[in-house]
This record gives structure tokens, C-alpha cells and sequence, in this order.
């Protein structure tokens, strides 16, 4: 029984009524392509630190077993080395099996400056997926919004339907009865009971595209169920308050990301310049070698006394000895067949691409914003329009409906003067909402969404 109530709790809870700012919010934290977004920063961050730590070289532990064929000393020996020896090779262990722990450290010293560049890149790929996380917010707010806006032209427009349709109803029994007593034709019937079936095929299909609405909303806050929305109050003031041409373009990220590119193309053309260098390395390693000694060493005497030599180092005995060397390593390319000079050519083309593609981002932002303004200016006088007409349709239709009673008018003309009436109230509720839609949309453009 209590887990029923809880359940019962939670469906009423989730089918409440959600104001469009806490739709948006809802949808800024449970949004799944958000989510990916803040992956994508971790990783970009992730890259950028590895990237970084590439200049101070890696230090890394080793260890190795090695099995052969013929003995081998602990240490490479030189003919000096082993001559040089109190006693000669005989104090000298050899193995079959050797093994081998140490340390080695390697570092790039001079790479014609790619392994900067290659930070570089990355932390502009950082700060670019960073940008880029900070537009998805505004897109989804967008999105949310005109979702939102539509829901609600679609619900107020599927009201009027349904008045509308419920006046034509009331119009086609009064004919159908009025046919019935012989004042009116069964063609004045059919007529009515025909408007009566067209506005109901319209209800149905305004209370599809509210599902479809619904459905969409529901997606972009991370599935959850959405099914009331708060009304919103729209006013259409009487000037505008933002003048398209004073726009700082530079300010806003869009344009900002597509010059963050064209750095990132700029470094990649100096990483592929750094193939023409030569490439300085150091390394340097310390361990020690040690293995069983593969047979026993017996130093031979000289005295004549003694038939038998002296056991230096028995078959068997560990033994083990140190190994380290220390090393620059130059390597310069002095003839590819011209791979080096393709790449190069490759990567300044890139640069110019990506510099064409920040001077279009500019321009087609202006462009926007500017189209963003006209339809608000458009929608404005579309509503305005629509109002003065339905104000006359409105008055219209009393008269002809009165001369419709009195048999000075046909039904098709009533008919068609409601008709016209319907469809200007519903251009001035796209017309009021389009208005706000506008709005938004220029709201996005400029990146103050999320502000607002």
C-alpha cells in the first residue's frame, strides 16, 4: 500500500505543471548531450596535462630476463678490460641467463619547438571545448524556449479549435433541425455538418503536433515526462531595444571558438615546420646485470709443487655488476622525397581554411542577428494586423449572422466569414508567439540565454 502511494505521489508530482524556467533548468541538468559535453572537457583537460608533462621526459623502472646460447660477461668488456685483470678472465663472470633491473630516464631536449606547439594545441582544444560546452547550454535554452513557446501557440490555438468547432456544432443541430421544420435545405446541412467535420480533423491534428511537442520537450530533459506548461505573459513594447549594427562580435563565443581554431591551425603549421630541425634527445640508464656463473673458474699455479689450480668463482655462483651509460642522440632528416614539404603545404592551407571560416562566422552572425531583428519586426506588425482583423470579422460575422436568421444571407458566406475569423485568431496567436520566439532566438544569437 505504501510503496502504491509513493508511486501514485510521484506520477502526480512529475505531471505537474512546470514553468518555463524550471523546465530549463531541469533541462541544463539532466540534458544527455550536456553530459557528453562535460566529458569532453575532462578529456580535452585530460590531454592538455599530458601533453605538458611531455617536456619533462619519463623515468621509467626495468627489469628483463635473457637466456643464450653461449655465455656472456655480466658487463660489455673490452680486450683491455679483461687483460687488465689481477687475474686475468678468470675473475670474470659469465652467464647464460642473465637478469637485469634499473632505471632509465629519457628527454627531448630540441624538437624544432613541436612538442611546445603540441601543448599548445591542446590547451586551445581545451579552451575550445570549454567554449563549446558554454554554446550547447545556450542552444539547449533555446531549444527549450521555442519548444516551450510552441507548446503553448499549439495549446491556445487547440482551445479556439475547440471553440470554434463546438459554435459550428451548435450551428449544424440548429440547421438539421431547422431543416427538419422546412426552413432550411439538406444542402445547408450538409454544408454545416461538413465545417463541423473539417474543424475536428484540425483539433486532432493541433493535438498531434502538442504530442509531438511534448515528446521532443521530453528528450532534451533527459527523457522525464512532460505533460502541463505555465502560460507566459507577452507584451510587445513599442520600439526595440537592441540596434543590430552596435553588436561586439568579438565578445561573443561563437566567434570567439572559430579564432580559437584558427590559433590551433597557426600552431599546427609551426609543428609541421619542426620536421625541417634536427631532433635532440638525452638519455640515461643505471642497473645492474647478475646471473649464475655458467662454469667454474680456476686460476691455473705456477708452483710445482701443486698439480691443481686455484678455484676462483664456483659453477653456479650469483654474481652480479653494475651497468649505466649516459647519451645525446642527434637525428636530422635530410631527405624524405618530400613528405616534410606536403605536410607543411598541407597545414598552411588548413590555416587559410580556418581563417575564411572565422571571417564567415562573422559575417553570418551579423547576417542572423539581423534576420532575428526583422522577424520581430515582422511579427510585431503580423500580430497588429491580425488583431484589426479579427476585431472587424468579429462584428462581421453578428451582422451576417443576424441577416443569416433573417434569410438575407446563405449559409456558405456565414460559413466563410467564421471560417476567415478562426484563421486570423489563430495568425494572431502564431503571430504573438512568433513575437517571442524572435526574441529568444536573438537572445540566443547574442549568447544572453542563459543570462536571462
Amino acid at each position: 500500500m505504501r510503496n502504491l502511494l509513493l508511486l501514485s505521489f510521484t506520477l502526480f508530482t512529475s505531471l505537474q505543471a512546470m514553468t518555463l524556467d524550471a523546465t530549463i533548468s531541469y533541462a541544463l541538468e539532466h540534458n544527455n548531450a550536456l553530459k557528453q559535453t562535460a566529458l569532453s572537457i575532462e578529456y580535452s583537460k585530460s590531454m592538455r596535462e599530458t601533453k605538458k608533462a611531455q617536456k619533462f621526459g619519463r623515468l621509467d623502472a626495468l627489469a628483463s630476463y635473457d637466456y643464450y646460447n653461449n655465455a656472456r660477461t655480466l658487463t660489455p668488456l673490452t680486450p683491455m678490460s679483461i687483460v687488465g685483470s689481477p687475474d686475468g678472465a678468470y675473475t670474470i663472470p659469465t652467464t647464460q641467463n642473465m637478469f637485469s633491473v634499473g632505471i632509465a630516464y629519457n628527454v627531448v631536449l630540441f624538437d624544432g619547438f613541436a612538442q611546445k606547439n603540441s601543448y599548445k594545441i591542446a590547451d586551445l582544444q581545451y579552451k575550445s571545448a570549454a567554449i563549446k560546452s558554454s554554446l550547447g547550454r545556450e542552444e539547449l535554452i533555446y531549444n527549450v524556449r521555442n519548444l516551450y513557446i510552441s507548446l503553448l501557440a499549439a495549446q491556445e490555438q487547440l482551445e479556439a479549435q475547440n471553440l470554434y468547432t463546438l459554435a459550428q456544432d451548435r450551428i449544424a443541430k440548429r440547421i438539421k433541425k431547422e431543416m427538419e421544420l422546412g426552413s432550411k435545405s439538406r444542402l445547408d446541412m450538409l454544408r454545416a455538418q461538413s465545417s463541423v467535420a473539417a474543424s475536428v480533423s484540425q483539433v486532432a491534428s493541433i493535438g498531434s503536433n502538442i504530442a509531438i511537442l511534448k515528446a521532443t520537450l521530453s528528450s532534451l530533459m533527459g527523457d522525464k515526462v512532460f505533460d502541463k506548461t505555465e502560460p507566459i505573459e507577452i507584451t510587445l513594447p513599442e520600439v526595440l531595444s537592441f540596434d543590430a549594427s552596435s553588436a561586439d562580435l568579438h565578445s561573443l563565443k561563437r566567434y570567439q571558438a572559430s579564432e580559437l581554431n584558427v590559433q590551433a591551425s597557426q600552431k599546427k603549421k609551426e609543428q609541421a615546420a619542426s620536421a625541417y630541425y634536427p631532433h635532440v634527445d638525452f638519455s640515461a640508464y643505471y642497473g645492474q646485470n647478475f646471473g649464475p656463473n655458467d662454469t667454474t673458474n680456476v686460476v691455473p699455479l705456477t708452483s710445482t709443487a701443486s698439480t691443481a689450480g686455484e678455484t676462483v668463482i664456483d659453477e653456479g655462483d650469483w654474481n652480479n655488476d653494475a651497468n649505466y651509460q649516459i647519451g645525446v642522440h642527434v637525428k636530422w632528416n635530410i631527405l624524405d622525397f618530400g613528405q616534410t614539404s606536403a605536410l607543411n603545404e598541407a597545414a598552411r592551407v588548413s590555416y587559410l581554411q580556418a581563417k575564411l571560416e572565422s571571417n564567415g562566422v562573422a559575417i553570418e552572425l551579423r547576417k542572423s542577428i539581423m534576420t532575428a531583428q526583422s522577424k520581430i519586426k515582422l511579427a510585431k506588425a503580423q500580430y497588429i494586423n491580425a488583431q484589426v482583423q479579427y476585431n472587424l470579422l468579429n462584428e462581421t460575422q453578428k451582422m451576417e449572422q443576424v441577416r443569416y436568421d433573417n434569410n438575407a444571407l446563405s449559409l456558405t458566406d456565414l460559413l466563410d466569414t467564421s471560417a476567415k475569423k478562426e484563421l486570423t485568431y489563430v495568425q494572431m496567436i502564431n503571430a504573438k508567439y512568433n513575437y517571442k520566439k524572435a526574441n529568444y532566438y536573438l537572445d540566443y544569437l547574442l549568447e544572453k540565454g542563459e543570462i536571462k
